[in-house]
């Protein structure tokens, strides 16, 4: 294109000609002084920005400038162009040409309108060319493309302006024609917009309520992801910042086992200058929890349950906690009657533990924000939120209509009686790219669009523009150059860094308003379950000597489960709601009634035992068992209490009387708590009753003592009168003597018949 003939282009225009004439003369010097990069290895496969292919091309390739995007007079242009082959085939050696499109963005919607634009432009001017190596399967290549600042064709500007640039990327029979963007800055201080960032300080996505000792050592490391947050804000006093108060807790709670480095880094995190506000526990999402039907969005109610009194022997210092903390007030008690006798003081024994609120107590900066998830809100969520005392709500930028404005408005505005900050979608998703770039490439990729836009905004008529950028929730994943990317915001020609009151305090601009973007009916309707299992598991706990134990437990993963980062498309929130689901259907049967084979009744009276099952590993259980039978020959005479401890069996004695009649009976079983509340599922055995077995008995073993007795008195009576019998035929056959008295008289005379 730079070798035609002029006269071949009859029909173009002088400055059409001019512009060949400079692009000739680029190539040339480009030729001369060897300013055409060599490519880069193969092996740069995460080096630079996701590369986009041409429709129907099996070629993808993406163009990034240096210096984050910005030319200043005397300055080479330097790009890089990766190309990458993602098909099973090698691709043979071919080219890389860059060139410029002549005429500049004329505003931020022109600017993306272009950059996703597969249409041919208009008189483009090539500056550079560069071969391109051969490609292997799945091989990237990083070609590199120096334009020398005498040959850049906008360089005589004397105002700022946003170009397209682009490269024609050939290789055998494929092509690519990726796009990126210059802004020529030629130096003096052009009108600039005031920026407050809001950043999240947050962990990964979890469901266990509180942060384990273990994943805090690593977060805390050197190179933690919550050391890198708070590196990241050295020196940018202006950044607003949400601290997740689970953290805080995390750390709390652990007492003196908690790992040095995450008390040194919470030290950190009391000493910082900025700004700060509270997200919810855990980084719950606030308007999914309205949308689900919830009047506000929910708190903890208890930590105690992870609480070891050994870990608070000595105190530990305390850190960050403000000077008068918010604490539970104490129960109230009745006052004392006249002449009781006061009770002798008497010292608690133990050591003194914090309370739920002390573990959370923070001195925020702003008590009454609330942050929700990007393209999350209804305007229908902000008056619950509001009547929680969550008066100001920051949104999304594409939570509203900004985009379809002519121009960029200022990030407050009014919804009713809750005051709303919005975000720039554009710079804050492209600052969050460059937060999380994984290279210099792609950070420069990412910068490039932060200073284009930027650089737009400043062009557009009015004052200049108070904006609020964020940092969204999944971008501290793989963060590693958020102090970098500061940096360069903060010192950009068409940006100052601005505090949070200073942006909020902005006139709204006409026209902005609330775009109604609810949350998905699928993340609805499970977060709707999940509070309806919290609310069967709070039944549940009243089995407990401490219900709060499990309470408390269960609200704070429900809270994490909640969390916002789980909104992120490499989250899987919906196997972590199953795991969640599973467990709780798992501790609402932990207490049961095991299975028990038919009982035989034969007595009148009796208690039939029964086996309960106590499966929970870490609490004691006081359950109830009520039996009633199905009909009337049996008779339950109460329920039956008893506490059963942790992880353990326990029998239990139904007392029953039998009625009159035999047969079975259906004893039904339920499992209460003391309060009355069913726990687990019913259970039925059968009951065979003899009663009547029990008179029978003692019937049958009364006429066989009878027998007895009268058999062995009727022997005694017949073996005496056998005896009696032979006595007398003895005394009969026996001779007659004479019996003289002792006295001398003589013997009495018999008489016959006598």
């Amino acid at each position: 294109m730079s070798g035609a003939s002029p006269t071949l282009r009859r029909g173009a225009t002088f400055r059409a000609r001019v512009r060949r004439l400079a692009a000739a003369l680029a190539i040339g010097a480009l030729s001369v002084t060897g300013a055409v990069a060599v490519a880069a290895p193969t092996n740069a496969a995460t080096s630079s920005p996701t590369p986009t292919a041409t429709s129907g091309a099996k070629l993808a390739a993406a163009l990034t400038a240096d210096q984050a995007g910005v030319l200043s007079p005397g300055k080479d242009l330097a790009v890089s162009v990766t190309v990458s082959n993602p098909t099973g085939t090698a691709y043979q050696s071919g080219s890389v040409s860059l060139w410029v499109d002549p005429a500049p963005a004329k505003d931020r919607a022109a600017l993306s309108g272009w950059l996703t634009s597969t249409d041919a432009v208009a008189d483009p001017v090539e500056v550079g060319r560069a071969p391109l190596d051969t490609l292997e399967p799945g091989g990237t290549t990083v070609v590199r493309i120096t334009v020398p600042a005498a040959s850049v064709p906008f360089g005589t500007r004397t105002d700022s302006a946003v170009f397209g640039i682009g490269a024609t990327v050939k290789a055998g029979s494929a092509e690519a024609s990726p796009r990126g963007s210059v802004v020529w800055y030629p130096g003096g201080t052009p009108k600039q917009s005031a920026v407050n960032v809001v950043m999240p300080i947050v962990t990964p996505p979890g469901s266990d309520g509180l942060i384990a000792a273990d994943d805090l050592a690593t977060y805390t490391a050197p190179n933690g992801i919550l050391t890198r947050e708070l590196d990241g804000l050295a020196g940018h006093t202006t950044v607003t910042v949400g601290i997740d108060p689970m953290i805080v807790a995390s750390i709390r709670v652990l007492g003196n086992a908690a790992p040095p480095s995450a008390v040194e880094w919470l030290s950190r995190l009391a000493d910082l200058p900025n700004d700060t506000f509270s997200l919810g526990y855990g980084d719950a999402d606030t308007a999914g929890q309205i949308q689900s039907g919830l009047p506000a969005p929910l708190e903890p109610t208890s930590l105690d349950y992870a609480i070891d009194p050994k870990n608070f022997t000595p105190q530990p210092t305390s850190v960050g906690e403000p000077s008068t903390p918010t604490r539970t007030p104490a129960p109230k008690t009745a006052a004392p009657k006249a002449g009781t006798p006061s009770p002798t003081p008497t010292s608690t024994p133990g050591p003194s533990l914090p309370t739920t609120d002390q573990l959370l107590a923070w001195d925020y900066t702003f008590t009454s924000l609330t942050w929700p998830g990007e393209k999350t809100v209804r305007r229908a969520d902000l008056a619950p939120l509001a009547a929680a005392g969550l008066t100001t709500a920051i949104v999304s930028g594409g939570n509203t209509n900004a985009s379809d404005l002519g121009s960029t408005p200022n990030a407050p505005f009014a919804s009713g009686s809750t005051h709303v900050l919005a975000t720039d979608q554009r710079l804050s998703d492209a600052l969050q790219q460059a937060a999380s770039a994984p290279s210099d490439v792609a950070w420069n990729s990412a910068m490039s669009k932060v200073n284009a836009q930027l650089a737009l905004i400043s062009q557009e008529s009015g004052d200049a523009r108070r904006l609020l950028v964020a940092l969204g929730r999944s971008w501290p994943s793989s963060g590693t150059q958020l102090e970098r990317t500061f940096d360069s915001l903060f010192s950009s020609p068409w940006s100052s860094p601005a505090d949070y009151e200073t942006v909020a305090s902005a006139q709204a601009t006409s026209g902005v308003d609330l775009i109604d973007t609810p949350e998905s009916t699928e993340r609805v309707s499970l977060i709707r379950s999940l509070v309806q299992d919290e609310g069967s598991l709070g039944q549940f706990a009243t089995v407990l000597d401490d219900p709060t134990r499990l309470t408390g437990r269960t609200r704070a993963e429900l809270l994490t489960l909640l969390a916002i980062s789980w909104e992120n498309p490499r989250a899987d929130w919906s196997a972590a709601v199953t795991k969640a689901r599973k467990a709780t259907d798992d501790t609402l049967h932990s207490i049961k009634i095991l299975p028990t084979e038919n009982v035989n009744l034969v007595s009148a009276q009796g208690s039939i035992p029964f086996t309960v099952s106590n499966e929970l590993p870490d609490d004691a259980a006081t359950i109830v068992l009520s039996a009633s039978p199905s009909n009337s020959r049996l008779e339950v005479d109460q329920s039956t209490t008893k506490r059963i401890l942790k992880d353990s069996r326990a029998t239990v004695l139904v007392p029953v009387k039998a009625k009159v009649g035999n047969g079975q009976v259906v004893l039904s079983l339920h499992l209460y708590s003391p309060t009355g509340v069913p726990i687990g599922d019913p259970t039925s055995v059968t009951v065979d009753v003899h009663a009547d077995w029990e008179g029978i008995g003692a019937l049958v073993f009364g006429i066989l003592l009878v027998l007895l007795f009268g058999f062995g008195i009727v022997r005694n009576i017949l073996r005496r009168r056998s005896k009696r019998g032979e006595g007398e035929e003895t005394e009969t056959d026996a001779p007659t003597e004479a019996v003289t008295p002792s006295d001398g008289s003589a013997p009495p005379e018999e008489h016959p018949g006598g």
